[in-house]
C-alpha cells in the first residue's frame, strides 16, 4: 500500500493540497515521479537521493514511485521535496511518526544535497490551503517561519534539515522553531511581490491574443 503525505501547491494566489504518494516495486532501481510537474518537480531524485543518503538513511535499491495528486493539475517548484522524502522514508519503515496522525501533518521545503530544508517561495497561501483543509500541522524550512507566522491558529513547525524532522515526528528531541518574536507584518507584506504569484505567463499570453 502506498504511503500518502500532505503537500502543497500554489495556483495563481491560492494555495492547493496536493497529496504526495509513494509506493515501491521490484523492478529496474530508480524514481519516477508523476502527475504533471516541472523540471524542478522531476529534478527531486537526485536531491532526494543525495538527502537521504547524507543524512545516514538507506536509499532503496527498487523501483520508487511518487505520485502528485490531483494529476490534472500542473505542479511547479522544489516544494515538495520534504513531503517526498518523508514519505520515502516511511514506505521503507526507516522510522515511525509518534504522537501524531500523518494526515494532520503538512510539508513544505526544498532539500539540499546535505538534507538541509531551503526556503520555498508560495507560504502564506500554502498554509492557508493547509488551515483551510483542517491540516494541525505544517512543518517548513526555518527560513520561512517570519513569514509563516501571519497566518494565525495554526501550528507551523520551522526546520533547519531532514533530520530534525525525522526527530520531531518521533517525538525525540529536535532542534525546530515556533514562534518569532518582533514580527514587522507591514514590511513583510510590502516584501511580496507578484514574482510568487505562479501563472503569470499563461495570463500574459492569454492578454496578448485577446489583443
Amino acid at each position: 500500500m502506498a504511503i500518502t503525505v500532505n503537500g502543497f501547491s500554489t495556483v495563481g494566489i491560492n494555495g492547493q493540497l496536493v497529496k504526495i504518494e509513494t509506493d515501491i516495486n521490484y523492478g529496474m532501481p530508480g524514481v519516477s515521479i508523476v502527475g504533471l510537474g516541472d523540471t524542478a518537480v522531476k529534478e527531486a531524485r537526485e536531491r532526494l537521493q543525495a538527502a537521504i543518503m547524507n543524512t545516514h538513511y538507506d536509499f532503496p535499491q527498487k523501483k520508487v514511485i511518487i505520485n502528485l495528486a490531483p494529476s490534472s493539475l500542473k505542479k511547479s517548484g522544489s516544494n515538495f521535496d520534504l513531503g517526498m522524502a518523508v514519505g520515502l522514508l516511511l514506505k521503507t519503515n526507516q522510522f515511525e511518526i509518534k504522537g501524531f496522525k500523518l494526515n494532520d501533518i503538512g510539508f513544505i521545503g526544498e532539500l539540499s544535497l546535505n538534507g538541509e530544508l531551503r526556503s520555498c517561495s508560495g507560504i502564506l497561501p500554502m498554509i492557508m490551503e493547509a488551515k483551510k483543509r483542517g491540516i494541525q500541522t505544517v512543518i517548513i524550512p526555518k527560513e520561512n517561519m517570519l513569514e509563516a507566522s501571519l497566518i494565525k491558529d495554526i501550528n507551523v513547525i520551522g526546520v533547519e534539515d531532514l533530520q530534525n524532522v525525522i526527530n520531531f515526528l518521533m517525538g525525540e528531541k529536535a532542534e525546530i522553531t515556533t514562534e518569532v518574536t518582533n514580527i514587522e507584518e507591514k514590511n513583510i507584506i510590502h516584501n511580496l511581490d507578484f514574482s510568487e504569484v505562479k501563472g503569470q505567463m499563461e495570463l500574459i499570453k492569454c492578454s496578448s491574443r485577446r489583443t
